[in-house]
């Protein structure tokens, strides 16, 4: 049983080291030219640089994870007006995976997939038939 669970922390760490090095080459791409802010709608709303997508790529470049990457609808507009192509919700979604297998995420999300999985919508709200 020991010997079962040093193997799973120990391919959970390998896992996440993977993950991290994934973001990082997304993130390093960036070149900070700053067209990604005009079109997201959380720095619409938040009007901080951190909200911004350049500001979360700095901010997961130095591994700053657990800040900003939940304030992202994942809309994707950031990566259809980046000049280089980046994949930036990617390593959005790469770090919110860091976050929940380290049990880091917060409250709201646990709602939603609980909520998810009782009623088939992330609102709670049942069906009516």
């Amino acid at each position: 049983m020991i010997k079962i669970k040093i193997r799973m922390e120990e391919s959970e760490m390998i896992e996440e080291d993977n993950l991290k090095e994934e973001i990082k080459e997304i993130v390093e791409g960036c070149i900070k030219c700053g067209l990604c802010r005009e079109l997201c709608p959380v720095l619409r709303v938040m009007r901080e640089e951190q909200y911004s997508p350049r500001g979360k790529a700095f901010m997961l470049e130095n591994e700053l994870i657990e800040k900003i990457v939940y304030e992202c609808t994942l809309c994707k507009a950031c990566e259809k007006t980046c000049p280089l192509g980046l994949k930036l919700c990617d390593a959005f979604v790469k770090a919110r995976t860091i976050l929940v297998s380290q049990k880091k995420e917060i409250a709201e999300n646990k709602e939603m997939i609980k909520n998810l999985d009782k009623t088939g919508n992330v609102f709670g709200i049942k069906e009516k038939n």
